[in-house]
């Protein structure tokens, strides 16, 4: 329900899921209002969000980098610098063979949102809006030429939803006008254009005289005693999960378990 709260478009959908979440579990109702309904739904976001729904899209490129994430400063370049030559190498073949007006993934959801509109019903309304009666007796309002629609999936994704698609069949307006720039092809290939180049012997490259005379000195700071970390730290709001531990672990002084013998208090 969290979830479903999270990811709606309409306001009235966000409040009935609300209305569930609450009566299921006050606390955590509570939890979430204490936070603001701008950091974690998108119906009350300020700014662009689209489909992602985390502040924190760095842990994705922290998780690729789980494998040289432990090694020192130059081999961890050394690591980046290859894993974005794969990346970049990747996706520019695969925009290239690509042929449509519209990424493939773009593609494949206007399809689906396209099939879950059909047996609509269309009424005109103007020369750039629509009415689309559902099967069920829903009613929605599209303008085309504003690229609204009273779902809200246009206005938020930016990829027109079934309502628009069958509003510009009406209207005989392209789809490819309805969607975003960032989501068309020309984008898609203008992001992979540039090249990264793999790393050369630094034996063949001219260095010049004030680079070679640099003394490089150590920091000021020492590293700490102990294990080096090899988990993040939780960020703010975030709550750790559960110890799943398979055996619980056994005081060796009254054999109880879920304690040890220097916190144990039994009598014996």
């Amino acid at each position: 329900m969290v979830t479903a709260a999270a990811t709606a478009h309409k306001m009235r959908d966000y409040k009935n899921y609300c209305d569930k979440k609450r009566a299921a579990n006050s606390d955590c109702a509570i939890y979430l209002g204490k936070m603001g309904t701008t950091h974690w739904t998108r119906t009350y976001f300020k700014g662009e969000r689209y489909n992602i729904m985390t502040s924190n899209i760095v842990e994705q490129l922290n998780n690729a980098l789980v494998e040289g994430r432990s090694s020192p400063i130059v081999e961890l370049v050394m690591f980046i610098q290859g894993m974005m030559t794969r990346w970049f190498s990747a996706r520019r073949k695969k925009s290239e063979r690509h042929r449509g007006l519209m990424t493939v993934e773009v593609d494949k959801v206007m399809i689906k949102s396209m099939a879950l509109a059909s047996g609509s019903k269309i009424n005109s309304v103007s020369s750039g809006s629509s009415q689309i009666v559902g099967k069920f007796g829903g009613y929605d309002s599209v303008v085309l030429n504003q690229k609204k629609c009273s779902c809200k999936y246009l206005d938020n994704m930016k990829i027109p939803c079934g309502h628009a698609m069958l509003a510009a069949n009406n209207l005989a307006v392209p789809y490819n006008t309805l969607v975003g720039h960032w989501y068309k092809t020309a984008a898609w290939r203008e992001t992979y254009a540039g090249v990264i180049s793999p790393i050369g012997d630094p034996r063949d490259e001219d260095i010049p005289e004030v680079v070679r005379k640099k003394v490089l000195m150590p920091p000021v700071t020492k590293r700490p005693a102990g294990r080096r970390k090899t988990k993040r730290f939780l960020s703010t709001g975030e709550i750790p999960g559960p110890n799943m531990k398979s055996v619980p672990n056994r005081c060796g002084r009254c054999r109880g378990i879920w304690h040890n013998r220097t916190n144990c208090t039994r009598p014996i």
